[in-house]
């Protein structure tokens, strides 16, 4: 299937469309099987074992002409807008996405979304929580403290009410390599369940780099001061020389007053900042060259090799020794 075919197939009418498009009601791909109304609740929840029975992701097209009622998932699910406007009503606020924009919904968010009409293309990519975790915050949360931050932002929503909206409308690459990874799903070949595991990480790289630049256009300068990213990449760039009280002068700030701030959009302190970029570049050391123990203890800025093991191991769960053996 190349990405022509892809069209004619996402525009065509499925067998529930056909149906949905003459009574206006929902219908549901397994007879409303897969919702269950649980215990405690009265929003049916969408259950996973009807979807992964192929791979640890799932791509279907969302059925257009038909209202789908107030529901929610045990999985993290991805809208995709490939064609047109969706409107979604995620936990009692009003969502539009435009064409090429993504929205991510963590796990028991209530949403429902109005009927699409004939030009509008909704694609769910759905995945269980441990396979979002592995794919983004494994490949992507060690890389800086920077990417820590966004990875987590991202995984665990913390100021987004459980969705995050993405303005992916002008990535082309994104676009192209999830029309790439639709091809392979809706027409199976060899090695395509593996194909789209693959491409997902890239997928959430690029969304990443989105969510980046959504975040410093939102938390533009206000009064001359900076925005978190601008603070956390300062730190990531100058953590073996930089003090609290230096960065606070360096953006303009109260010491105590970024300290909590810190704290408040991170998860962890100044210090503790510092300490987990320290660990991640004595990774990425161990990992691509042959420095000494000492040498990268010394680069990291601890002056005491057996200090750097003991918070290596408190840090990765393993000596630096074991930790580059284990990287080859």
């Amino acid at each position: 299937m190349n990405h022509k075919q892809l069209d004619q197939y996402l525009r065509k009418y499925d067998p529930i469309e056909e149906i949905q498009i003459k009574t206006r009601k929902n219908i549901n791909d397994f007879d409303g099987h897969e919702l269950l109304v649980e215990s405690g609740s009265s929003i049916p929840r969408m259950q996973e074992e009807y979807f992964f029975n192929k791979g640890p992701i799932f791509i279907s097209k969302h059925h257009r002409f038909a209202d789908m009622p107030l529901h929610m998932h045990s999985f993290i699910e991805i809208n995709y807008v490939y064609s047109g406007v969706c409107k979604q009503n995620i936990n009692g606020k009003q969502v539009v996405l435009k064409q090429g924009q993504v929205c991510m919904l963590d796990v028991d968010v209530p949403h429902s979304i109005p009927s699409l009409g004939e030009h509008d293309i909704l694609i769910n990519i759905i995945m269980k929580k441990e396979t979002f975790t592995g794919s983004f915050l494994g490949r992507l949360g060690n890389t800086g403290i920077v990417s820590n931050f966004l990875a987590n932002a991202v995984s665990e929503n913390q100021r987004h009410d459980h969705y995050i909206l993405f303005h992916s409308e002008g990535n082309e690459n994104l676009q192209y390599i999830i029309k790439n990874m639709m091809c392979e799903f809706f027409d199976e070949q060899d090695y395509s369940v593996e194909m789209v595991q693959s491409y997902l990480p890239v997928v959430l790289t690029e969304l990443m780099r989105v969510y980046q630049l959504d975040k410093n256009f939102e938390l533009t300068r206000v009064s001359g001061k900076a925005n978190i990213i601008e603070i956390l990449h300062y730190i990531e760039q100058n953590y073996n020389h930089c003090s609290l009280t230096s960065l606070a002068e360096k953006f303009n700030f109260n010491s105590n007053y970024l300290g909590n701030m810190l704290k408040e959009r991170t998860g962890k302190t100044f210090l503790e900042l510092v300490q987990m970029q320290r660990m991640i570049r004595a990774s990425i050391l161990l990992k691509n060259t042959t420095k000494s123990m000492d040498d990268i203890s010394f680069e990291i800025g601890y002056e005491s090799s057996s200090f750097f093991h003991r918070k290596f191991k408190q840090h990765f769960g393993c000596t630096p020794t074991q930790f580059r053996k284990k990287g080859k």
